[in-house]
């Protein structure tokens, strides 16, 4: 036996040889062996992923494989007790994938997701029936469940656990949900044309065709143009280039000032059927509406100067509308040029043109005004362009359409060559995108319902209205925080969860996290809102007569509700804000302050010890402000409601001061906004992706409608309550000419006091490993009348550390992290530990030599 197993051994070897060394895995390979891998789990719900994709699989190694090849792009998930997310937080080694942490089949049984937990489910068995590991765990348990048993839910989920039944409906129906969702927000341009010509379309409708042919309907084409003698021309020619040669144009020139007019001239004459109407220049929303009140046909077309029509495009248009009497027709449009400059991937030529009901057309325009042809009593009806928007006006004016008549059907022929090159002449290249928020607000929110409601919203409930983008695990923190403290201050509250449109795992963990807490609901968005429209949906959506705008990176402590609901009782305070302090204790922000006109405001405080706003706030009428941050602020519902909420025109920056800013223009003389340094809240402060993209549109937009305005400069004063002097402030970034207004920094100081016996600002750096000490020396030193701040690591180098007098590291080389000692301040080694000094050994501290500082508290 052992002679022909090493003969089988050398056959092996000879084999080996022969056939070559071995071919590396591709990442093909590794994913197709990973789906084999899974496929033996046993776990997979394909009905689930079905849900969540949208498709339908034959078998289950079917939807494993599409599952592994596309997971990293969709956060698909495979099962409903399985979220990958939730197990990177609880899995014996948070890098490894989910995959491979249940391959591993080790003795630790940790949770998967937020409905199941290996070891409340192993407990739950007698000890002969326990699962040795996790995977053990979710098999066992899917071998043996029922539509009634109840989910072995992990430790502090709020509520009772659901049963399998009723959390896999409602599991799957999210699923559904969200790949609805991502139906209707997918990328609508292809890279090929595949629809039928126009010959093909108009014998599918053939008695709109003879209607057209017979009845010659007259078409109003309008031409909006500004400084474009370049390529006006070649509009014109589109229109007259026409199959239906029933039509007049309007060409509207919006204040062109050039050659634009002459050209317009040379392409009318002899052709009656033109006409130019002049205008001072108003923007693209007023000169298309002076062009609407001049047309007299029965239909109504748009055609922007720098985009040209196909011949078919009014005749296939007019047909399918005439066959089917729908208030419009849109045809297909070829688009040339990526108008992304930093989409590098981008086609030069792509195609878009297809049906959808209202609410695709909410989550996203996918009409082109370009191709559009609508009947004169539709666009009667619904009025003219909205000419307050800068942006996004076509789309504004579709939804008033859709909602009103129905969304204009697809006629499937290219009809409009669109110039996608990017231009600087462009409105939508000089505009934020944020007015996108702008013109679906009017179509979210209605805010005359709302204020007519607003008498009969629970007049003992606070909404907290919390918004949130791509992250559950903050959020999940700061709900739970809201939550307990209601139950151990005894508050009537609920929480508004508004999901920006973030991916997939973050409704699905916070929708069966708090799916059994009648206080939270939770809403989700198709695409990501920002700040300012999220929160009025949040608001909208609330049903308190107080409401609370709280950021997800916040925790809020015991205590922190009532006292900014009591501010709210004096009418002439519209609303309030929580001293907002970092985890580390250093304040993060105490109100805003402004330094005068184009200098943008900043937070009172923000880096500053706790003691000095405690000191700024001994005066009641100290706490008195212009602004708050919208971090963590309370107001009375019907006021936010009458102010019509935030300004959706700001993304993510200076929303909450234009918000306060209005609110006072707007109310009696002597209102103001309030601090409540009784209510504390930490702010974890994150960053959520995208979050500081817009903020030099933020700051222009800002400078425009309050130049002029800004609230007088009251950082003086409020710096001298704390005992600190205001000198003016420091303009940071970012610099250059097109930007109207840049970043301040105050510059702070204060007088070192240097007379014995005077109190000092003392600052006391530790790394957490000797608090007995810490406490002591704190102790003695706030005794002594000094003013202490204890600092950890990461507040160590504050931007207020500059007006410390003194800074005492408790440690030394080798005791912790590195300390750079702060220029300007008596610096301080305490090297001992378990050694308290005399009153006498801590005078030395705040006013001897550093030599006689470090033999005083124990040093060597």
């Amino acid at each position: 036996m052992a002679e022909n197993g090493g003969l089988g051994r050398v056959a092996r070897r000879l084999a080996r040889g022969l056939r070559g060394p071995e071919k590396p895995l591709t990442v093909t390979d590794r994913l197709d062996r990973w789906a084999r891998r899974i496929a033996e789990f046993g776990i997979t719900d394909r009905a689930y992923l079905e849900a969540q994709t949208g498709r339908t699989f034959a078998s289950d190694d079917e939807a494993i494989a599409f599952y592994v090849h596309n997971d990293g792009r969709r956060g698909l998930s495979l099962s409903p007790l399985v979220e990958h997310e939730w197990m990177r937080e609880h899995q014996p080694v948070p890098t490894m994938s989910w995959y491979d942490a249940l391959h591993q089949e080790g003795p630790e049984l940790f949770q998967t997701g937020p409905l199941f937990d290996a070891g409340v489910y192993a407990a739950s068995l007698p000890e002969a029936d326990r699962p040795s590991s996790t995977l053990d765990a979710l098999r066992h348990f899917l071998r043996n469940v029922t539509d009634t048993t109840t989910l072995p839910a992990p430790p502090g989920r709020r509520g009772p656990a659901p049963t399998w039944g009723a959390a896999r409906d409602s599991a799957v129906s999210a699923a559904r949900a969200f790949a609805e969702a991502q139906h209707r927000t997918r990328r609508r341009y292809r890279t090929t044309w595949d629809g039928p010509d126009a010959t093909e379309v108009l014998a599918r409708t053939p008695r709109g065709a003879a209607r057209r042919a017979a009845e010659q309907p007259l078409v109003s084409v309008v031409i909006t143009v500004h400084r474009r003698a370049d390529v006006v021309g070649a509009a014109i020619d589109s229109v007259r280039a026409q199959e239906h040669t029933t039509w007049e144009l309007l060409v509207v020139d919006d204040g062109s000032g050039d050659d634009t007019v002459d050209v317009v001239r040379r392409r009318a004459e002899g052709d009656p059927r033109i006409r130019l109407l002049e205008r001072e220049n108003g923007g693209a929303g007023a000169a298309r509406n002076t062009g609407l009140a001049a047309v007299r046909g029965d239909f109504v077309a748009f055609l922007d100067a720098d985009n040209t029509w196909r011949p078919a495009h009014l005749s296939a248009a007019l047909a399918v509308l005439l066959e089917t009497g729908g208030p419009g027709v849109h045809t297909g449009v070829r688009m040339i040029g990526a108008n992304n400059a930093d989409d590098s991937t981008a086609p030069v030529e792509t195609y878009r043109g297809e049906d959808g009901t209202f609410a695709d057309l909410l989550a996203g325009n996918f009409i082109d005004l370009n191709a559009l042809v609508v009947r004169r009593d539709v666009a009667a009806a619904v009025g003219p362009f909205d000419e307050t928007l800068r942006r996004w006006i076509d789309w504004e004016w579709l939804l008033r359409i859709g909602a009103r008549f129905g969304v204009p059907a697809y006629v499937p022929v290219i009809g409009v060559d669109y110039d996608n090159v990017r231009d600087p002449r462009r409105v939508s290249s000089a505009q934020p995108a944020s007015w996108q928020e702008v013109a679906l607000a009017r179509h979210r929110i209605d805010w005359d319902a709302l204020a007519g409601a607003a008498p009969d919203r629970d007049a003992d409930l606070v909404s907290v209205v919390m918004p949130v983008f791509r992250d559950w695990t903050m959020t999940r923190r700061a709900v739970d925080a809201v939550l307990s403290a209601a139950d151990h201050d005894g508050d009537h509250v609920e929480v508004v969860v508004v999901d920006n449109g973030s991916p997939r795992s973050v409704s699905a963990v916070l929708g069966t996290w708090f799916g059994d807490e009648p206080r939270v609901v939770l809403q989700r968005e198709d695409r990501n809102r920002n700040f300012g429209l999220g929160s009025d949906l949040g608001l909208a959506r609330s049903t308190g007569a107080t409401v609370v705008m709280l950021n997800n990176d916040t925790e809020v402590t015991t205590g922190w509700l009532r006292p900014l609901v009591a501010a709210l009782a004096d009418p002439t305070v519209l609303g309030t804000q929580p001293l907002l302090v970092y985890p580390d204790g250093v304040v993060q922000a105490a109100g805003t302050v402004f330094g005068g006109d184009k200098v943008l405001p900043w937070h009172f405080l923000g880096d500053h010890p706790r003691y000095d706003a405690s000191r700024a706030f001994a005066d009641p009428s100290a706490r008195r402000f212009s602004a708050i941050t919208a971090a963590a602020a309370a107001f009375r519902a019907a006021d936010l409601i009458r102010w019509h909420g935030f300004d959706p025109v700001y993304a993510n920056g200076l929303e909450d001061v234009d918000l306060c800013l209005r609110a006072l223009a707007s109310s009696p003389t002597g209102s103001s906004f309030a601090v409540v340094p009784s209510s504390v809240v930490v702010h974890h402060e994150s960053r959520s992706p995208g979050r500081d993209d817009a903020r030099i549109d933020n700051r222009r937009v800002f400078d425009e409608r309050w130049r002029g305005r800004y609230p007088d400069a009251d950082a003086a004063p409020r710096y001298e309550a704390a005992g600190l002097r205001w000198l003016g402030v420091e303009p940071g970034l970012p610099k250059g000419h097109a930007v109207m207004v840049r970043s301040s920094r105050p510059l702070v100081v204060r007088d070192h006091r240097e007379a014995a016996g005077a109190a000092l600002r003392i600052a006391v750096k530790h790394d957490g490993s000797r608090s007995d000490d810490v406490t002591a020396l704190f102790g003695r030193l706030a005794a002594a009348g000094h003013d202490v701040q204890v600092d950890v690591p990461t507040s160590w180098y504050r931007g207020s550390a500059s007006l410390d007098d003194v800074t005492v590291l408790v440690g030394g080389p080798g005791d912790g992290p590195v300390w750079v000692p702060q220029p300007g301040a008596r610096n301080v080694v305490w090297l001992a530990a378990g050694q308290i000094a005399t009153e006498q050994d801590f005078a030395a501290v705040v006013s001897g030599s550093a030599d006689r500082v470090i033999e005083a508290l124990g040093g060597s």
